[in-house]
């Protein structure tokens, strides 16, 4: 079983994969492969949370392809959500990534590290406020919280479960609202970001209420 479930892993992931490549070569994207390459190694061995173990590859990999599914089909938007979490989960500075100053920023407003002597909480409203003004970190913000709202009921408890929603309610939502607002061209995309987000919000509140 656990063979077959590699098996499946890596034919998931090469899918993903060429997905991505395929869209960077028909597109002439610049950023995207140094991008996908930087991410697989930064990423190589990582697994996501949950009985499943995923490779973490997986999660970026899943965004790049659901911004492309969205018609985003932008160089830098894609090279940012392949690069969202190197800094964080790998320890790397936005100024060594391999890619523009532009990508390079988005990763760098994405990225949240706890700060020494500041509650988790506060330190969570600083990194979501400075998200607004940057429309790929974003629109890359908005894809993270889709996907990791999808995936979340594999590993996370009935109370992180809960918070998660409540942050996704209080923190995330209004950055959708702020993109509806500034960025009116992007309407069809966040229209099904916001359908799923909420979709899938709704859905675990009924699940749990029915557990209860």
């Amino acid at each position: 079983m656990k063979t077959a479930m590699s098996y499946e892993h890596f034919i998931q992931v090469a899918e993903l994969r060429t997905k991505v490549l395929e869209a960077a070569a028909r597109y002439d994207f610049a950023e995207t492969p140094k991008a996908l390459l930087f991410a697989e190694r930064c990423h190589a061995g990582q697994r996501r949370k949950g009985p499943a173990k995923l490779p973490y590859i997986i999660h970026p990999l899943t965004m790049a392809c659901h911004a492309l599914a969205l018609g985003l089909a932008e160089d830098e938007l894609i090279a940012t959500a392949l690069l969202h979490d190197t800094c964080e989960d790998c320890h790397i500075l936005p100024e060594e990534l391999p890619v523009n100053a532009t990508v390079q920023e988005a990763v760098r407003r994405l990225s949240f590290f706890p700060e020494p002597g500041v509650e988790h909480s506060v330190a969570r409203d600083r990194y979501f406020a400075r998200i607004p003004g940057n429309r790929i970190a974003v629109l890359t913000k908005l894809l993270d919280r889709c996907n990791n709202l999808s995936y979340m009921v594999y590993g996370f408890s009935r109370d992180k479960l809960l918070d998660y929603i409540e942050e996704t309610e209080r923190a995330v939502m209004p950055l959708l609202t702020y993109a509806e607002k500034n960025y009116p061209h992007d309407a069809n995309a966040l229209f099904l970001l916001n359908y799923q987000m909420h979709s899938t919000m709704n859905s675990i509140r009924a699940l749990l209420e029915r557990n209860l």
